[in-house]
């Protein structure tokens, strides 16, 4: 379990890295949609892959 806990991301993470302020959070559904994904490829590929892919899409 701890594996896995080792390459999940939570809500305060991704939203730090898209830099999503508190007021303009999604709603629960959207962010469960959203952590799904990430966690999802981040499972597949590691952190360190989806913190790269986050941060190219998010500077350019």
């Amino acid at each position: 379990m701890t594996d896995i806990q080792d390459k999940t991301f939570d809500w305060n993470e991704v939203a730090d890295l898209f830099g999503i302020p508190d007021q303009s959070m999604p709603r629960e559904e959207e962010r469960d949609r959203i952590l799904e994904r990430i966690n999802s490829l981040s499972c597949r590929y590691g952190r360190e892959y989806v913190i790269k892919k986050i941060t190219l899409q998010t500077t350019h």
